[in-house]
């Protein structure tokens, strides 16, 4: 790809690659959080086997700050960003073709998806610190809620998308492997089309410097990024914002697919892959969409520290119609969709703080570097209840487990009541 094509920075086409971008960077995840478990729900795994599953090949994902000294021996961002993203396509049609057969290789499976995890993560820091360090606070502020719809979708399209062509495919009698692998195939093709967009994105981007960074220097920002940050006197208030923020929330979503596709009898909703991909497909765009203005509009009213509590606590309200909904399963879909639409509604607006958070505190010197240190944490910080949350609801079951995610509600609304004294603060 040629780098940079123009010097005027007034023809730079900037929500064409941040919507092709952060769209195309949250399908793999999407792919390993939201498609996978229902797979392995389909194939009759355990909610614990899952949740854990899912969460180790997330842990991968964490690994992408030590993939900065190697990232950084190419220099040109841009073009590094292309390369994995066309590796990643190149890994969803591996691992598609894996699947295929019916007595399928599960080692050839388990390898293509940690790489595809560890490219995804080289792909998250390169595109994320050029979005920090290319782009002023304005105009960060200005492409969030881009930003936010955007990879909000395709959470939602490479999950219930990839999920409703897996079960409209075993309605047709097409075994589970062939449903899920021909599945794969389209999401595949997608990722090719969103790439092109994003090559045509970047050619209308200011001429990108061509200095490479050395291991040892890039190793060298890692620790004088890490040294700002444990100065910052923001940092301790935005680590507990990142880790308890949306805990009650990272514990609802490990749970709500396996909830979804449960049994009345065990307790869930009774739905099949073909009307659970629905509900989230016309729930979540709609409602990440509407969620996304909210935020950005409240924010740019507001600023950012205002916001924050106020748009926690709406984050959080949602959660008391899931538990209800734990406690009557046996609803119609229109009163199922109403309560997650919602939710997305209310996670879309609340989601825009804690980004815009985050790049607030990592901007300056170092921005790339000290973004990818705190999203790193927030990666964490998602995949670790997964390590007990399918156990934890197997054995307290559907309600008292939401009901258990209510009560973390509290340390997320306290971590926003001390984040947006702290933010005040340079």
């Amino acid at each position: 790809m040629r780098e940079g094509a123009i010097n005027d920075p007034r023809q730079r086409k900037i929500w064409l690659w941040v919507f092709a971008g952060f769209l195309f960077q949250t399908i793999p995840a999407a792919i390993r959080d939201e498609a996978l478990p229902v797979a392995l729900k389909n194939a009759g795994v355990t909610n614990h086997a899952i949740t854990r599953t899912v969460s180790l090949l997330g842990f991968i994902v964490a690994l992408k700050i030590f993939w900065a000294p190697v990232l950084t021996l190419w220099g040109r961002t841009r073009s590094t960003i292309v390369i994995f993203q066309t590796t990643i396509t190149a890994l969803l049609f591996s691992l598609a073709y894996f699947l295929s057969p019916s007595d399928s290789s599960t080692l050839a499976i388990t390898v293509t998806l940690a790489l595809l995890s560890l490219c995804s993560a080289a792909h998250d820091f390169l595109l994320d610190g050029y979005y920090v360090s290319s782009l002023s606070d304005t105009q960060r502020a200005s492409h969030s809620g881009l930003l936010s719809f955007s990879s909000k979708l395709g959470q939602v399209l490479a999950g219930p998308g990839v999920i409703w062509l897996a079960g409209y495919a075993l309605t047709n009698n097409q075994s589970i492997n062939q449903a899920w692998s021909n599945s794969l195939n389209l999401a595949a093709v997608v990722t090719l089309i969103i790439g092109g967009l994003m090559v045509f994105g970047f050619k209308h981007e200011p001429i990108e410097p061509t200095k490479v960074s050395s291991p040892r220097q890039t190793l060298s920002e890692i620790f004088s990024a890490l040294s700002d940050l444990i100065r910052d006197k923001r940092t301790p208030a935005l680590i507990g914002l990142i880790i308890f923020y949306r805990l009650s929330e990272v514990h609802l979503i490990r749970i709500v697919p396996l909830f979804s596709l449960d049994s009345h009898a065990h307790g869930g909703l009774q739905l099949n892959n073909e009307q659970y991909a629905v509900m989230r497909l016309t729930t979540a765009i709609l409602g990440l969409a509407i969620g996304g203005i909210i935020g950005s509009w409240i924010i740019s009213r507001r600023g950012l520290a205002k916001s924050i509590l106020p748009l926690g606590l709406s984050m959080h309200l949602p959660l008391i119609g899931v538990t209800w909904l734990s406690f009557h399963p046996a609803q119609s879909i229109v009163t199922v969709s109403s309560i997650f639409l919602v939710e997305y509604i209310a996670f879309g607006a609340g989601i825009c703080a804690l980004i815009l958070a985050m790049m607030q505190v990592a901007s300056g010197a170092h921005a790339a570097v000290r973004y990818a240190l705190l999203s790193t944490i927030a990666v964490i910080s998602v995949y670790v209840p997964g390590l007990w949350a399918g156990s934890l609801s197997d054995q307290l079951g559907y309600p008292k487990y939401f009901i258990f995610t209510l009560f973390l509600a509290i340390p997320g609304l306290i971590s926003a009541y001390i984040a947006q004294e702290k933010l005040r603060v340079r």
